[in-house]
């Protein structure tokens, strides 16, 4: 299962990537579905294993810009997005 860190600025977007991939969590820049973020947003994709670093580091890290987390459930039905609050 992946996670979606959706922010409202591309340059903490690309920063808070490289503070998971700091902590060696597997993270990668993807772009933010269709009424998750603004248009021609980027996201931050990850394993929902990685949440609790990826919440720790949003603390540490101030990030003002940040909106959700987005659990990603994959269905026969589609792709369905779940807030994770924090």
């Amino acid at each position: 299962m992946y996670v979606l860190a959706v922010f409202l600025n591309r340059n903490e977007t690309l920063k808070f990537e490289r503070a998971l991939k700091q902590k060696g969590v597997n993270a990668m820049v993807v772009s933010t579905p269709k009424g998750l973020g603004s248009s021609c947003s980027v996201s931050v994709k990850f394993y929902l294993k990685d949440v609790s670093k990826a919440r720790y580091l949003l603390i540490v890290g101030n990030y003002k810009s940040f909106n959700h987390f987005f659990k990603i459930n994959i269905s026969k039905n589609g792709v369905s997005y779940e807030i994770i609050n924090i």
